[in-house]
């Protein structure tokens, strides 16, 4: 396993001001303050930089300088959050002279809070010398005896040598290597006694530290700490199935929750704002049951970070994804949170919708469920449906019906990858929607146009350029017509003619650069322009002037570039009208580039110009083009391309944004 390019790295240590003094020297900075007031010391904090072309992240904790239990278990839950998804190493900052055995089962007690798999993420760093002093107080032993337990062995902290940090990531990567994983999970903190969670360590404020062991002895045998390599195996046979509770009720989802996991205690009423996951043997069956918050009620930058935690906490993937419905009519708030659901998922297949009675099912119910609107909200947001009752007695068979229904489906998972191209598979299918609806506008109306049109085969032709006189003089040019239009228009307009038995269809595209169409009717306008052209356009005309371009003429021909892409080189002729005074016709050097980057194809034209040498060229381009021309199918391939280059860019902005702090070398203070 190659190294990770960003490292979240947790110091634990006793003495404050040496966790700063290291935490400053990874960094290369001097933003921890080591001067700081003591009641300052005692908040965790962590800052961010790049080291060595990597993104190190150093969240420095006050986890064995406090006595309260509360407080140690409200650090941890704030440092889980911190170096979500996980950390990488937690480095032990320690003195020789001040560490006790008290002290060594107090650390192993704080780590055993973040996992069970905690310590072999450890490196022990001491900031001292070993004293006599030391030996003589047996503290020495301590502190080698703990090193032993440590996956990451021990280093000595050398703030003279420049290899130490570069040493110490080393040891990191190294760690990551044999344990097989990228990051550590972390235990969730919820509520006391359930699952793989550490809430209920709350419920342990009165007794020492050194419990711990016992403690972990007598836990539950079908609960267990996962690390980032194990979440996906069972011990039992059957598939770990890995379940996702969504929807805007957070009393429903931890009351489900709870059924599925055969808890009986009362359900929260406040919900919480970061994901909740909970692993539970049931039926002889390892379930993962993930509580999703509201994401109606988050910040853009929580809802990323949680989704993208949800889905990277579930290995392989997620199962399914379970809908909390309420039996009643849905609020606003609730279709917000499904449409908020769906088009950041955007996976219809591995959604279930669940339908919850606060009472047991009965027919009320059975007709509730079985409604028009109910089943448009299944067909809208998920591919089956179920329902059960809180207080229904075969609620627990119901569930473990549902169970075998998702164990049977053989769905892949819904996976990290997936997540990652969920926003380009949406993009894609509402711009094909959309294109959709357009189609079968533009076939109504092709169908009406084919009444009035002469027979024979025809030649799609597409007018375009900045200045309009010299469109409408190209198109009557070609068309033997004289037409006058008073006013200009913003839409395509198409003209049918029939010269020498050829069938022509002409359009002049309307002026795409610096006029007052939004980037919408510009759209629609090109789409319109294609689409009217039946199978397609097979040259376009581009009409720049015999003179130097001015700003118009460059910002149309690149409008026209973005917008049908390079797709269009092989169909586009350049037309250049001639200047009636000018002797030569010599181009200038800007011209000669814009004909070569379109395809290479001009030919000057002036009033003398006979029309059957242009349609000649033109008769040309379509037989080198075999008849194939530019279709809605090849205008569809040009703009979703673009769109997949912007939402990768947003995309990767959007990660970058979740995972750093607010840029290099920014503190982040939590009380």
């Amino acid at each position: 396993m190659a190294s990770v390019s960003d490292l979240r790295i947790v110091l634990i240590g006793k003495n404050g001001s040496e966790n700063r003094r290291v935490g400053n020297t990874i960094l290369g900075t001097t933003t921890f303050d080591c001067e700081a007031p003591c009641y300052l010391q005692r908040h965790i904090e962590g800052i961010s930089g790049e080291v060595e072309e990597r993104k190190i992240t150093v969240i420095n904790t006050h986890l064995l300088q406090t006595n309260h239990q509360h407080q140690i278990t409200q650090t941890v839950r704030e440092c889980v959050s911190l170096s979500a998804p996980g950390p990488h190493v937690f480095v032990l900052v320690l003195q020789y002279n001040n560490f006790s055995e008290n002290d060594r089962h107090r650390v192993k007690y704080v780590l055993n809070l973040f996992s069970e798999q905690a310590i072999k993420h450890t490196i022990v760093l001491t900031t001292d010398e070993e004293t006599r002093r030391s030996i003589l107080a047996s503290r020495n032993n301590t502190v080698h005896g703990l090193i032993k337990e440590c996956g990451g062995g021990h280093l000595k902290f050398d703030t003279v040598n420049p290899g130490w940090r570069s040493e110490l990531f080393r040891r990191i990567d190294e760690i990551l290597k044999k344990e097989r994983e990228v990051f550590l999970i972390c235990n969730m903190f919820e509520d006391e006694g359930e699952g793989t969670s550490i809430a209920g360590d709350q419920s342990r404020s009165g007794a020492s530290v050194r419990d711990y062991e016992k403690e972990k002895k007598d836990s539950k045998p079908n609960e267990s700490t996962k690390t980032a390599s194990d979440r996906g195996v069972s011990t039992t046979g059957k598939t770990k199935l890995n379940m996702v509770l969504c929807g805007n009720n957070p009393t429903l989802k931890n009351s489900v929750s709870k059924i599925f996991r055969g808890v009986t205690s009362k359900p929260r009423k406040e919900g919480s704002k970061v994901c909740v996951i909970k692993e539970v043997k049931i039926h002889g069956r390892q379930i993962s049951v993930t509580e999703l918050p509201a994401l109606s009620r988050l910040s853009e930058e929580e809802v990323m970070r949680e989704t993208l935690r949800c889905v990277s906490l579930c290995d392989p993937g997620v199962h399914q994804f379970i809908l909390i419905t309420p039996v009643t009519p849905l609020t606003n708030e609730d279709r917000a949170e499904m449409e908020k659901i769906k088009g950041i998922f955007n996976s219809q297949e591995h959604f279930m919708v669940l339908f919850i009675t606060e009472l047991t099912v009965d027919q009320s119910v059975t007709d509730f469920v079985e409604s028009t609107e109910s089943q448009r909200i299944v067909s809208l947001y998920g591919s089956w449906c179920s329902v059960t009752g809180l207080k229904d007695q075969r609620n627990s068979q119901q569930i473990l019906k549902i169970l075998d229904v998702i164990d049977s489906m053989k769905t892949e998972p819904y996976s990290l990858q997936m997540y990652l191209r969920a926003p380009e598979k949406r993009v894609r299918h509402d711009l094909q929607e959309k294109l959709r609806v357009r189609d079968n506008e533009i076939k109504e109306l092709q169908q009406k146009i084919k009444t009035l049109a002469p027979e024979g085969v025809k030649l799609n032709l597409v007018v375009c350029g900045s200045n309009r006189g010299l469109k409408s003089f190209i198109s009557n040019l070609i068309l033997k017509q004289s037409e006058r239009r008073s006013e200009l228009s913003s839409e395509c307009v198409r003209r049918d003619v029939e010269l020498d038995g050829r069938l022509i269809s002409l359009l002049e595209l309307p002026v795409l650069f610096n006029t007052q169409l939004s980037e919408e009717e510009v759209m629609r306008q090109t789409h319109r322009c294609v689409s009217l052209c039946d199978p397609g356009i097979h040259v376009f005309i581009l009409i720049i002037p015999d003179a130097p371009l001015n700003n118009e003429d460059r910002g149309e021909i690149e409008e026209i570039q973005r917008i049908f892409s390079s797709r269009i080189n092989k169909h586009i002729m350049i037309l250049i009208k001639q200047n009636p005074e000018r002797q030569t016709a010599e181009l200038n050097e800007e011209t000669q580039s814009v004909i070569q980057s379109l395809g290479g194809r001009h030919q000057l034209i002036d009033l003398n110009t006979q029309v059957s040498v242009l349609m000649e060229k033109l008769e040309q381009m379509v037989e080198e083009n075999s008849g194939d021309c530019f279709s809605t199918e090849t205008l569809l391939e040009a703009q979703m391309e673009k769109l997949k280059e912007l939402e990768e860019i947003k995309r990767i902005h959007s990660l970058e944004t979740c995972f750093q702090s607010q840029g290099n070398d920014l503190k982040i203070c939590r009380d």
